[in-house]
């Protein structure tokens, strides 16, 4: 239950990185650079994409998106809302969650099939990890579990493989907020009634890595402490667990972060973990090097629904987000984690760059899946007419951008995750429009392939 289309879309940009986009840049700064001069187009001929729709992940899909890939492997993992809710009891209260579907997508014969993997029941939405084990099988990440003593809907961290979209046995990965330990520069943060180790709701913007040194399987989440009091928001954690044992170290303590969490490993085993911090607008990395965890601010001001993130298999680390205020595309790199190029802004034409997913193509050059809302300066929200779904790819120091989506009247492109398998582009994406019928809207998944 798949539709299978062949569009041709031209290469639309080249883009010379000629350009910084400085962190929380004013509208004039924003302005200055979309009116830079952009390089011409010298791609010839067109590129036809098929596309595939994923009906079986409902009628409301395509949310929080992400992309595994391992070798010819391919795997999708995608939140959808349902009409369910579930009833709970808050300190003799009565509460309710919405409940959402999981659904793991994977190649057919014939293009894609989803399958419901899962329901939880979810007080908002926050997140699923995808990743493939050392022997080639999916494992997803995922909140679960039943709800905290203070926070109604699912509060546990779990892991659990999945066969054909089928659900294996979960483990329980993180009931509580507990951890292992802390860096030293950051236990401060803990002080303060022991904060970092309190409450039940956890597990939230799972992310999910394989070690290349190791083999083991390693996740990344945000601990919510209670999740109740805004003290519990602004005090959050971001946990790491490695496997086997998955013992919980908390990476960022007690600074409010873990929002669109990603994870990425060097080839040498040295975790990345990317997140946003809600309560003070900032991007933030904490990752391992050989004097144990550092943090560092990326990006500082507020950003745009998800982060793009991805360590190659030759150690670049790279990054892709949208500023609030810029609303452009913007990439940073480092060649270690620790020292990064100043951002430059990858796609300056209009409102662009929501809903970043970078990897890596075959030959170790970055790439940016995302979604281009409107035209700059012609007011506020996005139009159905002119937005899209984009791939930006950089090959020798430029950076091409091609629209790959953007029929008129619907919106597509949103929850992007970039995935490459031999070589070639793989793209899942929201793709949503008016419901004339029943009114409202409806939003599926579909899957754009590169030939």
């Amino acid at each position: 239950m798949r539709t299978a289309i062949n569009l041709s879309m031209s290469i639309v940009a080249i883009l010379a990185i000629s350009c910084s986009g400085g962190s929380g840049a004013g509208p004039d700064a924003a302005v200055a650079r979309r009116d830079a001069p952009v390089a011409t187009d010298t791609t010839a001929g067109a590129l036809a994409w098929e596309f595939f729709d994923v009906p079986e992940c409902g009628e409301q899909a395509g949310y929080q998106t992400v992309a595994a890939a391992s070798g010819g492997n391919l795997a999708f993992a995608t939140l959808a809302q349902t009409s369910g809710q579930t009833t709970c009891t808050i300190e003799a209260r009565a509460a309710t969650a919405p409940v959402f579907d999981i659904c793991v997508v994977l190649p057919s014969a014939s293009g894609f099939v989803g399958t419901i993997a899962t329901s939880q029941p979810y007080a908002a939405m926050m997140g699923v990890g995808l990743a493939f084990d050392k022997t080639g099988a999916p494992v997803l990440a995922y909140t679960g579990g039943p709800s905290g003593s203070m926070r109604c809907g699912a509060s546990d961290l779990m892991l659990a493989s999945v066969s054909g979209g089928v659900l294996g046995t979960p483990s329980d990965i993180a009931a509580n907020s507990q951890s292992s330990g802390m860096p030293a520069d950051q236990a401060v943060n803990c002080s303060a009634q022991d904060v970092c180790n309190q409450g039940d709701a956890t597990g939230y913007w799972p992310a999910l890595a394989l070690d290349p040194s190791s083999g083991n399987l390693a996740v990344a989440f945000r601990d919510l402490h209670f999740g109740f009091a805004d003290t519990d928001f602004n005090s959050s954690d971001v946990e790491f667990a490695i496997g086997g044992a998955y013992s919980i170290y908390t990476v960022d303590v007690a600074r409010g972060g873990g929002s669109y969490i990603r994870l990425g490993f060097s080839p040498t085993g040295k975790a990345a973990v990317v997140h946003y911090n809600m309560t003070k607008p900032a991007i933030w990395l904490d990752h391992q090097t050989d004097q144990g965890w550092q943090s560092q601010q990326l990006f500082v001001g507020k950003i745009r629904e998800q982060l793009g993130f991805a360590v190659s298999s030759q150690g670049l680390h790279a990054l892709a987000y949208c500023g609030d205020t810029s609303q452009l595309l913007t990439y940073s790199e480092s060649s270690d984690g620790s020292t990064w190029t100043a951002p430059v802004d990858v796609d300056r034409d209009g409102v662009t760059g929501f809903y970043p997913s970078l990897a890596f193509d075959g030959d170790g050059n970055p790439a940016i899946a995302y979604y281009r809302c409107n035209d700059y300066g012609v007011g506020t929200g996005c139009d159905l007419n002119k937005d899209g779904l984009y791939l930006a790819r950089r090959n020798a120091g430029i950076w091409k951008t091609q629209k790959i989506a953007g029929d008129s009247g619907v919106s597509e492109g949103q929850y992007t995750a970039l995935a490459f398998v031999n070589g070639k582009a793989v793209i899942a994406f929201q793709s949503s429009y008016p419901d004339l019928v029943a009114g409202g809207s409806k939003a599926i998944l579909r899957v754009a392939k590169e030939p």
